[in-house]
């Protein structure tokens, strides 16, 4: 029987879901192949850097969506208050309503080597400046602009948290509805 061609999106693909389910430092190999759709001996051919190799290309890959497809209204035209809304319904069905566990944070723990962690820390820096150019719009000095930005991912990112822990995703979704105020809009 010939070998199953699995493409680089479905390994990539894979390999997000699973360190996003149980983190870096948890998935195994036999899940990692389990995952990716393939055999442990093509793992190792496909990323001879191992495990920390895979964190990396996730972490930037995630890092290149969210810029390319949940920023991306904060560049266009229009009202800066619909803008930031329509940056909402993206990250609410990027986070599934608050029901998907953040990669950032996933990928955060245990050792997923200097790559993956510069390309984390990049996407979270990326995620504050867009945030924070949103508040200096409005108005706010940049040092203002950046503390509304961090504190407005805090809320989002803990709001992750309480819904994994309680199943209950009410938090993450009053986060999102209060973006616009957290990034210091005026109120409609």
């Amino acid at each position: 029987m010939a070998p199953r061609i699995v493409s680089e999106e479905d390994v990539l693909t894979g390999l997000t879901e699973l360190f996003r389910g149980c983190g870096y430092e948890a998935a195994t190999l036999t899940e990692i192949a389990n995952a990716t759709g393939l055999q442990k001996s093509s793992l190792y051919h496909r990323f001879p850097g191992g495990k920390q190799q895979m964190a990396a290309e996730v972490a930037a890959g995630v890092g290149e969506r969210f810029a390319k497809d949940i920023l991306a209204p904060l560049g266009k035209d229009g009202a800066l208050d619909e803008r930031v809304r329509a940056v909402g319904r993206k990250l609410t069905e990027f986070y599934a309503s608050g029901h998907r566990a953040c990669l950032l944070d996933a990928l955060s723990f245990g050792e997923p080597g200097s790559a993956a962690s510069d390309a984390l820390k990049a996407a979270a820096n990326a995620w504050a400046d867009a945030f924070a150019s949103v508040s200096r719009e409005a108005g706010h000095r940049p040092a203002e602009a950046l503390a509304l930005a961090q504190d407005a991912i805090a809320a989002i990112e803990g709001a992750l948290v309480i819904a994994r822990i309680t199943g209950d995703n009410r938090c993450f979704l009053r986060a999102i509805k209060r973006l616009p105020a957290s990034l210091g809009l005026p109120p409609d």
